[in-house]
């Protein structure tokens, strides 16, 4: 089949798990075609590398900005990549077109491309906007922008044949507050990976070794880094557990400063590294960290897990009690543990529940490669997006 891929954001040297699929239908035989944002200076606006095409179109940078100019670049998106896909992708046959969210503003370029290419609109949904942005008090409900935004979110379904979801919690949210039109056309797309071949390392702790704590990924609201850094500095005095933040985002300088003033000896912050680097220091990790604001009503199920579940690490989650991540860490794979991230004293209590039985990481973090190779592995996508197109041929 012909897929054209719709990203606001895509390098072939990030670790994403979008990166991750097209390699993976390319490899099944498929052809590949990327349509995507950047703010970098790109060599040449239009590559093929591995036989993927792929069109680059500028936009302003957004991932360090404010939430006015954030939500301009938002807005400019759709017409952006409806312009770059008619450079560079018009005359091609096209069977399915699959887009995550962010961004919801793709919704007014969905008809005009299924109009032309007839092919199966397959959403991706990662982000249940405008809801998550109330949440996080960065808008307000039945204001102008938020019923801007609403309107596009309901255009965003109306014209997706289907809507794969990251979880079950996460197809009752969307299903219940969205109502009968998208029921349909709901079905379970789990965030997934490429599952790596080698096993990774057990590590057996001598007397005395600090158990080591990695936070990977975009450092935003939504992750409540707040909350966090408020958790560790309960920890302060506690030598026995250390952590690292890895990447960047609007909450990066919040660290930084906390860093500079505070000066504390159990917390790093590093830039965002180039896949192999980050993995290099995942492998030297005894934990991962996933964090989700407290405030949120909408089931996130960040994709961070499944780096930590490819490298056989453990999973502290620290999360809203709407996900169903506390089910899939404490139950579903057994990989980890699980405290409410709007309780800084339960976060502390956890990590030293964690270091007093630090004989047991190895296995906790066994079982989740195991549950990952099971249900989250990249191949069950490429077969779920082959069996959408194979269903429209009916």
């Amino acid at each position: 089949m012909n897929v054209l891929c719709l990203f606001q954001k895509f390098d072939f040297s990030s670790s994403t798990i979008y990166l991750d699929l097209v390699m993976a239908l390319k490899d099944r035989g498929h052809r590949v075609m990327i349509l995507s944002c950047t703010s970098e200076e790109k060599e040449s606006p239009f590559e093929v590398r591995d036989s993927i095409s792929t069109g680059y179109v500028r936009v302003p940078d957004q991932f360090r900005s404010g939430k006015i100019k954030k939500g301009l670049v938002q807005l400019m998106l759709g017409r952006k990549i409806l312009n770059g896909v008619r450079k560079y992708f018009w005359k091609e046959k096209v069977d399915i077109i699959i887009y995550p969210t962010p961004p919801v503003t793709l919704a007014g370029i969905l008809k005009p491309l299924k109009d032309h290419f007839n092919a199966v609109n397959y959403l991706m949904l990662k982000d249940i906007f405008p809801q998550n942005a109330v949440d996080l008090h960065m808008m307000k409900e039945g204001s102008l922008i938020y019923r801007l935004f609403k309107g596009m979110e309901e255009e965003l379904y109306e014209y997706s044949d289907v809507i794969g979801c990251m979880s079950s919690k996460n197809m009752d949210h969307v299903g219940v507050n969205e109502g009968e039109s998208v029921l349909g056309k709901l079905e379970l797309f789990p965030n997934t990976v490429k599952v790596l071949e080698a096993e990774p390392e057990e590590k057996v702790f001598a007397s005395g070794d600090k158990v080591s704590f990695i936070f990977g990924g975009n450092l935003g609201k939504p992750q409540a880094v707040d909350h966090l850094l408020k958790g560790i500095e309960l920890l302060k005095d506690f030598e026995e557990a250390e952590f690292t933040f890895i990447g960047s985002g609007t909450e990066e300088n919040m660290i930084r400063d906390y860093i500079e003033r505070e000066r504390p000896g159990n917390l790093k912050l590093l830039k965002e590294l180039p896949r192999r680097e980050y993995e290099e220091l995942l492998k030297k990790a005894d934990v991962g960290i996933v964090s989700l604001s407290p405030d949120f009503t909408i089931p996130n199920y960040p994709s961070r897990i499944l780096s930590y579940m490819q490298m056989g690490k453990p999973i502290l989650a620290v999360t809203d009690k709407n996900t169903d991540i506390r089910e899939l860490v404490t139950e579903d794979a057994c990989c980890g543990y699980w405290c409410y991230s709007g309780d800084e004293k339960a976060f502390a209590g956890t990590v030293k529940k964690i270091v007093s039985e630090k004989e047991l990481l190895s296995s906790l973090g066994r079982n989740g490669r195991e549950y990952l190779k099971e249900y989250f592995n990249v191949e069950r996508s490429v077969d779920i997006l082959e069996n959408a197109v194979e269903a429209r041929k009916k």
